[in-house]
C-alpha cells in the first residue's frame, strides 16, 4: 500500500475533491449511527424485502459425494420441510391437513436432518427460495418477536440493546446492524435504559470488534458520566501498549467523540493535544483522520460544544501543509471565512509534496461571498490557472451549496447549471458509504435502500461461519446512474487512502 506521504498528487487531487464532494452532500443524508456501519442487512430488512419467508426444517441433506469441492453437476439441493411461515403464507404451497409443506432449495452446507433454517423466497407465485440461513431455536424466537416491535424508535431499540453481545454470533450480529441503521435521534433516546458500565467493559474488553467498539463508544457519549470520560481519556492517552491493549484503541474515532460529548467544550483541549498540534511529534495520520472526523460529528450532531470550537480545533491544521486539505471543506460548509489569508498564503506556498491542497483552497475562496475572497482567487489563478480549472469542474456541483452571492455563483452560472438544478442533482444521488475504520475490510452498505432481488441479499454466511461475504445492495439503474458511479468510485479511493500499509503506519 502506498503512504499517502508519498501518494502521487494526481491521486490525491482526485481524493480530495471527492472529499469535498462527500462533505458536501452529507448534510442531506439521513444519519444513522455516526460511526457505524452495519455489516449486512438485518433479518428485518430481509424478510421485509421478501415476498415470503418461513422456518424449515432439513429433512433430506444432499449427499455427501455432491459437496466436495471437486463435485461435478448442478449445485447440491436439500429439502425441507415448513416449521413456521413468518411471511407470505399465501405463496406458500398449501397441502392436505397434517401434510407438511416441502421446499427445495440449494444447500451448501453438511447439516444433520433437522436443522432449522430460515428461507427467503422472491418472485412468487413460482417462488425462488434462498440459500437456506442456518438458525436455531432461540433465533427462532426472536424472528417471532418482530413483527410486534416499533418501525423505528428507542423501543425498539430496547430489544436489540438486550442482544448486543449475545453469545449466540446470529443475534448478537443482527441486533448490531440495528443499531447501526438507527437513526442517532432513537440512540439517544434510549439514554435512560442504557447501562453505561457495561458499556464501558464491552470498549476495554481487546476482544470486541472495531465497529462494535465504535456503538459503545456512541452510545456511552449519550449515558456515561465524568468518570467514564476519565476512563475513555486513558484510553486515548496510551501509547505505550503496557497498561492497555491496543486493539482498545480501534474506533478511535468514536472513542474520541464520546469522550468530548461527556467532558464539553474542555475536551477538546486534550483531543488537540494528542492529535491536532503535531508540531515535532510524530502523530500517526490515522489518528489525526479520527480527530477530524470526531470533530465533525461534533459539529454535526452534538449541541454540548459550541460549533465555534470545533472549527478553532479544525484550523489548528491549517499549520500542517500536508494535512490542511482535510479540513478545508469542512469550514467552508461550516461558513467559516476567518482564514482567507491563510489558505490563499497555503496556495501560493504548496510545492511538490502538498501540491493538493491547491484544489480545496479554490473551492473554498469560491464559496465565500467576501470581497478578499474574489481577490484571493483572482491572485491564485494568476498563479495557477490549471488548478483552479481542475476546482472548476466541481464549481457548478458545488453552486447548489454556496451562500447567495459567493463566488461560486457565477461558475454555477457558466455551467449551465442553477442552485435548484443542482440540489436536484444532490437528491438523485447515492449516499457514499465509506468504512471509517482504516484497519477493517469489511464494506459498508447502504441498507435504506431497497433490494429488488432478494436472493442479493440473502447469503448470511457471517452470521453462521464468522466469515462470510457481506450482501450488496444494488445500484438504481436511471439518468443519474453516471454521477452514482462517480460519487461511489471516489468513495473507493477515499477508503483505499485512508487504509495505513501496516499497523504501524504514520504521516
Amino acid at each position: 500500500m502506498i503512504s499517502l506521504h508519498h501518494r502521487p498528487s494526481s491521486f490525491r487531487t482526485t481524493l480530495t475533491l471527492g472529499l469535498v464532494v462527500a462533505v458536501s452532500v452529507l448534510p442531506g443524508i439521513a444519519r444513522a449511527c455516526p460511526f457505524c456501519s452495519a455489516v449486512s442487512l438485518t433479518f428485518s430488512q430481509e424478510i421485509e424485502q421478501s415476498a415470503a419467508a418461513v422456518v424449515a426444517r432439513l429433512v433430506t441433506p444432499p449427499p455427501a459425494s455432491a459437496l466436495s469441492p471437486v463435485a461435478d453437476g448442478p449445485l447440491p439441493k436439500g429439502i425441507f420441510e415448513v416449521a413456521q411461515v413468518l411471511k407470505g403464507a399465501e405463496f406458500v404451497e398449501q397441502r392436505a391437513v397434517g401434510e407438511m409443506t416441502q421446499i427445495e432449495a440449494i444447500l451448501l452446507e453438511d447439516k444433520p436432518v433437522g436443522s432449522l433454517f430460515l428461507l427467503l423466497g422472491i418472485e412468487p407465485p413460482q417462488l425462488i427460495w434462498s440459500s437456506p440461513i442456518a438458525i436455531n431455536e432461540r433465533v427462532v424466537d426472536y424472528l417471532l418477536k418482530l413483527p410486534a416491535l416499533p418501525a423505528s424508535g428507542p423501543d425498539r431499540l430496547a430489544f436489540f440493546q438486550e442482544h448486543l453481545e449475545d453469545p449466540d454470533a446470529i443475534l448478537a450480529r443482527d441486533a448490531y446492524d440495528e443499531f447501526a441503521v438507527a437513526p442517532y435521534d432513537d440512540v439517544r433516546g434510549l439514554k435512560d435504559r442504557m447501562d453505561a458500565g457495561k458499556l464501558l467493559s464491552w470498549i476495554r474488553d481487546p476482544n470486541v470488534q472495531a465497529n462494535r467498539r465504535r456503538l459503545y463508544a456512541t452510545m456511552l457519549g449519550v449515558c456515561g458520566t465524568e468518570e467514564d470520560a476519565a476512563a475513555i481519556a486513558t484510553i486515548l492517552e496510551d501509547h505505550s501498549g503496557d497498561e492497555i491493549n491496543p486493539d482498545v484503541r480501534t474506533g478511535l474515532d468514536a472513542l474520541i467523540a464520546c469522550y468530548v460529548t461527556l467532558r464539553g467544550g474542555e475536551g477538546l483541549d486534550l483531543v488537540d493535544r494528542l492529535f491536532l498540534e503535531r508540531g515535532e511529534r510524530d502523530v500517526p495520520f490515522t489518528e489525526t483522520y479520527a480527530a477530524v472526523m470526531a470533530l465533525r460529528f461534533l459539529g454535526e450532531e452534538s449541541e454540548i460544544v459550541p460549533r465555534e470550537r470545533v472549527l478553532a480545533s479544525l484550523r489548528l491544521l491549517l499549520a500542517e501543509p500536508k494535512l490542511a486539505d482535510l479540513v478545508i471543506a469542512d469550514l467552508a460548509r461550516w461558513q467559516d471565512w476567518s482564514v482567507v489569508d491563510t489558505l490563499a498564503t497555503l496556495f501560493a506556498e504548496a510545492g511538490t509534496d502538498n501540491i493538493f491542497v491547491r484544489e480545496p483552497v479554490v473551492n473554498y475562496l469560491r464559496a465565500c461571498p467576501l470581497p478578499e475572497a474574489a481577490e484571493a482567487l483572482a491572485r491564485c489563478e494568476a498563479i495557477d490557472p490549471e488548478a483552479v480549472r481542475r476546482a472548476a469542474t466541481l464549481a457548478g456541483f458545488a453552486g447548489g451549496f454556496a451562500p447567495p452571492g459567493s463566488a461560486a455563483a457565477p461558475a454555477a452560472a457558466e455551467s449551465g447549471s442553477s442552485p435548484a438544478a443542482e440540489e436536484d442533482l444532490v437528491s438523485q444521488v447515492p449516499p457514499v458509504l465509506a468504512d471509517t475504520d482504516a484497519t477493517d475490510d469489511t464494506p459498508a452498505i447502504d441498507p435504506s435502500v431497497a433490494v429488488e432481488n432478494a436472493a442479493a441479499a440473502q447469503t448470511r454466511s457471517s452470521a453462521t461461519s464468522g466469515a462470510g461475504e457481506t450482501p450488496e445492495a444494488p445500484i438504481a439503474w436511471g439518468r443519474w446512474m453516471i454521477w452514482a458511479a462517480i460519487v461511489v468510485a471516489v468513495g473507493l479511493l477515499a477508503r483505499a487512502a485512508m487504509r495505513p500499509r501496516a499497523a504501524g503506519a504514520q504521516r
